[in-house]
């Protein structure tokens, strides 16, 4: 009887610690599981578009567009090695398409299209995410200056870090750094080209005399008072640059729930 009892208590100490073992590698496997989580690197799945304004590289991560890259037709691994650096990237034709897709009904005057929300986790600086967020509030169918766009982030003297900024858009077209134009009303460069440029104002409702410059039609609204000018009325001129937007023209200003000035009364 001695003998049975030991026996009868030694398989249930090694059942006991069978189960203290399961566990322990349970948890074991679940701290191990959580710690490769946070040491994975992010994934983006990228593709190729072909678009009116060319063919564009396009990634995507999980929080939204992370890139959009114009092809030149040269080869554009280097496009690629900055992607790398930060994302484990995988092929996928279908979600680029969706991209594709929304920008070329932009093109066709639907401003509207761009739906995809934006990934800035590419932009360095604190300066620049707020410059590009900043931006990301000039609706389509306006411009603003560079002189302004420093103005409005605060710092009226950074002309040249916002020209540098918008060179680095990791996102063009959805961070509509297309809508940055010269005090004198000159397009000026665009890293996808003036031709670009000029047929994304274009589908925005801007038109171009020879410079290229913005042509007659334009009008000023004013981001406090939602009034808007002719670029000439004495109100426009007194306007913080900052505040003011320049608009393709008055039914559009009125479409960006703007009312004409009293004082200049604009069409």
């Amino acid at each position: 009887m001695d003998f049975e009892k030991e026996l009868k208590e030694l398989r249930i100490g090694d059942t006991e610690d069978a189960n203290a073992l399961d566990a322990a590698l349970a948890e074991g496997r679940r701290r191990l599981e959580g710690a490769l989580k946070r040491i994975a690197r992010p994934r983006a799945r990228i593709g190729r578009i072909e678009t009116p304004v060319g063919p564009l590289l396009v990634a995507l991560s999980e929080r939204g567009i992370v890139a959009i890259r114009f092809v030149d037709g040269r080869d554009f691994d280097p496009k690629l090695r900055a992607l790398r650096a930060r994302f484990d990237l995988v092929e996928d034709r279908d979600a680029a398409e969706e991209i594709g897709d929304e920008i070329r009904r932009h093109l066709e005057g639907d401003r509207s299209a761009l739906a995809h929300r934006v990934d800035l986790s590419l932009v360095p600086s604190d300066f620049q995410r707020r410059t590009l967020r900043e931006l990301g509030r000039i609706p389509a169918g306006s411009v603003t200056t560079y002189r302004a766009l420093a103005e409005s982030v605060g710092a009226p003297d950074a002309q040249r870090a916002i020209g540098n900024t918008m060179a680095m858009n990791p996102v063009p077209i959805y961070v509509p750094c297309h809508r940055v134009i010269r005090s004198d009303g000159t397009v000026g460069n665009y890293g996808g080209g003036v031709a670009c440029k000029l047929a994304l104002l274009g589908a925005e409702g801007f038109r171009m005399d020879a410079g290229p410059r913005l042509s007659k039609g334009i009008v000023l609204g004013h981001r406090g008072t939602r009034i808007f000018c002719r670029p000439e009325c004495s109100a426009a001129r007194r306007a913080a640059p900052g505040r003011r937007l320049i608009v393709a023209d008055a039914s559009l200003a009125r479409g960006m729930g703007m009312r004409p000035c009293r004082i200049c009364r604009p069409l």
